[in-house]
């Protein structure tokens, strides 16, 4: 594009590449031009890696949706950018010829067709197909008949058609119309009008009614004995079936008007009993003088035989129509819920709260695609396969984020090859656990590979067989990395969690031979820590005493003492005589021994009382006074 050239929307143009990130696509068109393309409007499907497929230098082609002038504000400001476009770089849109309409091009009393984007309680928003206009059909305008609650009929992104029946061009304001009533003369209103009734039905009505106004039931008999079978066979022919039930009835009941008193009482009777054909229909014919459905009565002659047979085939009948209509009442459940989970899915996308709680691979994907080296979402993925009880699927993700997570996010890695780890120990064997930690430690730091499966094995101690595993693991790490102090302390602390002390003291003298001399004290203050958690106070005071007449200077190791003490120890005489013997006894120079008043004041202020705090600025009077006169 040349320089002085102004961009125009629905323009198609190249760039070449300069950046992608989960931000989108960033293109340069020209000197003065840049653009960009979200990652949805990269491509029509799935892209796993878009950094890979849109490199820095590629070439591209893209629809522009929008021009954004740069108005630089500074008037030193060397910047060439005057304009910043979005594009549209999938393949639909490229090929797309139509022109998008525009609010001018939409015309009172129009038709179109449209996508539903809101539904709320006083109407429906609806969307015009190729174009960006929008606009509000009332509660009044969504249907030919009263609508209590329009979710019900409509959801978001429901295909509709409407008629244009106002439109304010001041306020660019359009309203729309969807009764069905607008769109009956249409080619394609056949689907649309379901709801209301097809033309076959409405054929077969007209022909219901004229088989009864032209007399075709006269021929059949009410005194024959197959008279109920004949007459459901003659109906079964029309529809709808309740109004040929109704007309029979009233020319039965108008027949039998003079027969004796015994066929009356068998009537009355019957009555009480299921009839055989419903008569409380829904249409009115308006013949022999009745007015409504209600006003004709049932009035039968056969005898009580025959009426219980008759009973009973309308039982057998009802049966079968409430189990189908039970089944299609099921059917139309099943099919709303899942309308429903559909519509929630995707709002769930709309909205972005889908990317909290992702439920499929897909989901999955989708946040790898924007954050491909997130170790949570590496694992939670894994997660996902073993909650399917998918072992190698889950494999497959581990090795896929393991190729995937950039090689600076050493701690990534790390956190994923260590899930990997958990999966083959828990549902793999000896000989996999061993070839993914030779694999772990030929890409990692050894040693924390060693950490963290020596942490798994201690994690599971289910039976004897594990116990032992987690032995022989911190043996062959403290072996194999015998100068280093960490390795040593993680083999204490899982010593001295299970209590065997006796164990513990002995890998203690080793690590003091292994490990080098300034390494000592930190060494065994730490293992000190670890008896007042997990063994007896009297030995960790016994290591304290020791390492502090060693080190009387190690200010931080006598704190960490004087802290267990308090902690663990829960005497907290013994360490207020710990701190003052400390300021008598220590050769320490004025700030050490600031550093231990103020320790020991705020131990009484935690602590102590008002004599006891009193009694350390007492002491720090005494210890200014006999510095100052030396």
């Amino acid at each position: 594009m040349d320089e002085d050239v102004t961009p125009l929307e629905d323009e198609i143009v190249q760039a070449f590449v300069i950046e992608t990130n989960k931000k989108g696509c960033f293109v340069r068109l020209a000197r003065h031009i840049e653009g960009r393309a979200t990652l949805t409007e990269l491509c029509n499907g799935f892209l796993p890696d878009p950094t890979a497929s849109f490199p820095p230098g590629r070439l591209v082609v893209g629809k522009i949706k929008s021009i954004n002038p740069v108005q630089n504000k500074s008037k030193n400001s060397k910047s060439s950018i005057r304009f910043k476009v979005d594009l549209d770089m999938r393949e639909s849109t490229l090929l797309d010829t139509k022109k998008a309409l525009k609010f001018e091009d939409i015309e009172l009393q129009s038709k179109h067709k449209g996508t539903v984007t809101r539904v709320e309680s006083y109407g429906v928003f609806v969307q015009i197909e190729n174009s960006k206009v929008s606009g509000l059909t009332h509660l009044s305008e969504c249907s030919d008949n009263f609508v209590k609650n329009l979710a019900t009929l409509y959801s978001p992104g429901d295909p509709v058609k409407v008629l244009v029946i106002k439109k304010d061009d001041e306020e660019k304001k359009i309203g729309f119309s969807m009764k069905a009533s607008h769109f009956e003369d249409d080619e394609d209103s056949e689907d649309d009008s379901s709801m209301e009734g097809s033309e076959e039905e409405k054929e077969e009505v007209e022909e219901g009614e004229q088989m009864l106004l032209d007399g075709d039931l006269e021929d059949l008999d009410s005194d024959d004995e197959n008279y109920g079978s004949k007459l459901a066979a003659r109906m079964a022919k029309t529809e709808p079936h309740n109004a040929l039930d109704r007309s029979h009835d009233e020319d039965s009941s108008q027949s039998g008007s003079g027969s004796d008193s015994e066929s009356e009482s068998d009537s009355e009777d019957d009555e009480n009993k299921t009839p055989a054909l419903d008569t409380n229909v829904g249409f009115d014919f308006g013949f022999n003088g009745t007015g409504s459905s209600g006003e004709a009565k049932t009035k039968h002659h056969e005898s009580s035989d025959e009426s219980d047979s008759s009973d009973s085939d309308s039982d057998d009948e009802d049966e079968t129509g409430k189990g189908t209509s039970h089944k299609s009442r099921k059917k139309q459940a099943q099919r709303r819920r899942e309308e429903q989970e559909i519509s929630k899915r995707e709002i769930a996308l709309a909205d972005g709260t889908a990317d909290e709680n992702p439920e499929t691979a897909g989901d999955f994907e989708r946040l790898l695609a924007g954050d491909p080296n997130s170790s949570e979402l590496w694992i939670r993925y894994m997660a996902f396969h073993l909650s399917l009880a998918d072992i190698p699927a889950a494999r497959l993700v581990a090795n896929k984020a393991l190729d995937r997570i950039e090689f600076r996010e050493e701690g990534e890695k790390l956190n994923v090859w260590t899930a990997l780890l958990t999966l083959e120990h828990k549902y793999g064997n000896e000989e996999s656990l061993r070839k993914t930690i030779e694999r772990a430690c030929g890409q990692n730091n050894p040693k924390q590979v060693y950490l963290r499966v020596c942490e798994i094995l201690e994690k599971d101690m289910s039976s004897p067989e594990t116990v032992a595993r987690a032995d022989a693991m911190y043996s062959k790490m403290c072996s194999k990395f015998k100068s280093k102090k960490k390795t040593w302390l993680a083999h204490l602390s899982y010593l001295s969690k299970q209590s065997r002390y006796e164990e513990a003291h002995s890998l203690l003298k080793r690590a003091l031979l292994s490990l080098a001399p300034y390494k000592h004290a930190e060494t065994m203050a730490k293992f000190a820590q670890m008896e007042y958690e997990f063994g007896s106070p009297e030995r960790a005071r016994t290591l304290f005493d020791g390492i502090l007449a060693k080190y009387p200077k190690r200010l931080d190791l006598f704190f960490v003492y004087v802290d267990k003490e308090v902690k663990f120890g829960g005497n907290y005489q013994t360490a207020r005589s710990l701190l003052e013997t400390k300021i008598e006894n220590g050769k320490l120079s004025d700030k050490q021994v600031k550093s231990v008043f103020k320790k020991w004041y705020t131990l009484e202020e935690l602590h102590g009382d008002e004599e006891s705090m009193e009694h350390v600025k007492e002491t720090a009077r005494k210890y200014v006074q006999r510095t100052t006169s030396n």
